[in-house]
């Protein structure tokens, strides 16, 4: 066996092993870390926070995406190809792994939203930091991902010959829509959006200006009153997940 030869054999192995062990490790982890977030979540003290939503799906829909995108480099490191190699499944694997990356990151951007508007002097941006807001944000941002790569239905085939892997978009008007828009839609303007509202958060935040809720009778103050603190903390314990999920991102 030749050098060259020997280095591609070699070249070839390796990957394999890495789709094998390497995308396994990464779905274990990413999945583990994302039901984690959507228990902790999930606990009543702080589901009813609209910031508690936004995350909540965007963990959801990330372990989607993780399965739908790691599940066939697994298989690939088996020989298994029949996913990329059949026409149904390619397009709807790509079609769920898409729309789940981008309903994953724009809940993101929601929730970064929702931080900025609860913690605003303005009275109106804070009556906007509601969980009716937060669920029509989610049904917006889904239906309108649904609509920008509803396209992989007809871009995409599989088994397409000299491509990286068999299912790939068929010609190069849908390369360069598909690609501009997942650098766009899914990658530049969320990150965007997000690093704005985050400055914006973050100067909130620093102002430290406590608004009191005025109420009319004594016992509704007294429960307003010890329910803030609880609420503030709630809210700070959100920021922080919200940073964290926002830097993996």
């Amino acid at each position: 066996m030749s050098t060259d030869d020997y280095l591609i054999a070699s070249v070839l192995f390796l990957r394999t092993q890495i789709n094998r062990h390497g995308g396994l490790l990464m779905m274990i982890i990413g999945t583990t870390g994302n039901l984690l977030n959507i228990c902790v979540l999930g606990e009543r003290t702080i589901r009813d926070n609209p910031c508690s939503i936004y995350l909540w799906w965007s963990s959801l829909f990330s372990i989607v995406f993780i399965w739908s995108g790691l599940i066939t480099r697994i298989l690939e490191g088996y020989d298994i190809n029949w996913p990329n190699q059949t026409q149904p499944v390619c397009k709807a694997r790509l079609f769920i792994l898409t729309v789940c990356w981008s309903v994953a990151t724009w809940a993101l951007v929601g929730a970064s939203i929702d931080r900025f508007l609860g913690s605003s002097e303005s009275v109106t941006y804070r009556s906007l930091s509601t969980i009716r807001m937060a669920r029509r944000f989610l049904i917006i941002i889904i239906l309108i991902s649904i609509l920008i790569f509803g396209e992989i239905f007809y871009c995409y085939e599989a088994n397409v010959p000299n491509v990286p892997v068999p299912c790939y978009i068929n010609n190069l008007t849908c390369q360069l829509y598909n690609n501009w828009m997942n650098i766009l839609y899914n990658i530049v303007i969320p990150s965007g959006l997000m690093a704005v509202f985050g400055i914006l958060t973050i100067v909130n935040v620093r102002k430290r200006i406590v608004h009191p809720a005025r109420s009319t009778t004594i016992a509704v103050g007294i429960h307003r009153t010890n329910r803030q603190p609880r609420m503030r903390k709630i809210d700070r314990h959100l920021r922080k997940i919200l940073l964290v999920q926002v830097y993996f991102k």
